[in-house]
């Protein structure tokens, strides 16, 4: 399995390198539909950072210049095969604030989020800088593969509460990037 999944389950497997080729070409889709109403894209999540074990799930984070552009993007993403996600199980409406959800793939084999936001806000400055701050330090990568592997077997079949038991860690990881972020800019 290269990727999909089944909707509130958890499996883990091991990175494959064909999860960046398959973003590419997602990124090139959503350029070729989209143009200059992109600012940027970013292939982010476990599946974007080499050696972790991930869900066999694609997240890429699509930034835009407002929330109504984004909400005005559900028609062509519904041509391209991707239905809106209104709510979330397992997010408050506080933590969805400020995106709009896209997946791809019926509930058996979910393979692709979309999470389109505004370019540089904090939901969108978040997810770079733990996916930059993993794939930069490779001690915090293994913690996050160990932990990630710990609640993985605990909770095969309820995502909610995996994902809501990697929050404190992905938290403290975004305050380390911050920190080590603010001392090169001051050095």
């Amino acid at each position: 399995m290269i990727i999909g999944l089944k909707r509130k389950t958890v499996k883990l497997i091991t990175y494959n390198p064909k999860w960046a080729e398959l973003f590419k070409k997602e990124e090139k889709r959503f350029k070729r539909t989209f143009g200059d109403t992109i600012k940027a894209i970013e292939h982010v999540g476990s599946t974007a950072i080499s050696g972790i074990p991930a869900k066999p799930i694609i997240d890429i984070n699509i930034g835009v210049k407002s929330l109504e552009i984004a909400r005005g993007m559900k028609g062509k993403f519904k041509k391209l095969g991707y239905l809106y996600r209104p709510f979330v199980p397992g997010h408050t409406k506080e933590e969805l604030k400020g995106q709009e959800l896209y997946v791809k793939g019926p509930e058996t084999k979910r393979t692709h989020y979309i999470h389109v936001t505004i370019y540089n806000s904090d939901y969108w400055k978040k997810n770079l800088l733990f996916r930059n701050y993993l794939r930069k330090n490779s001690s915090r990568a293994k913690q996050y593969t160990e932990l990630k592997r710990r609640l993985a077997e605990k909770y095969t079949n309820d995502r909610e509460t995996y994902t809501k038991s990697k929050e404190r860690f992905i938290n403290e990881t975004i305050k380390m990037a911050k920190k080590e972020l603010k001392k090169r800019v001051t050095h």
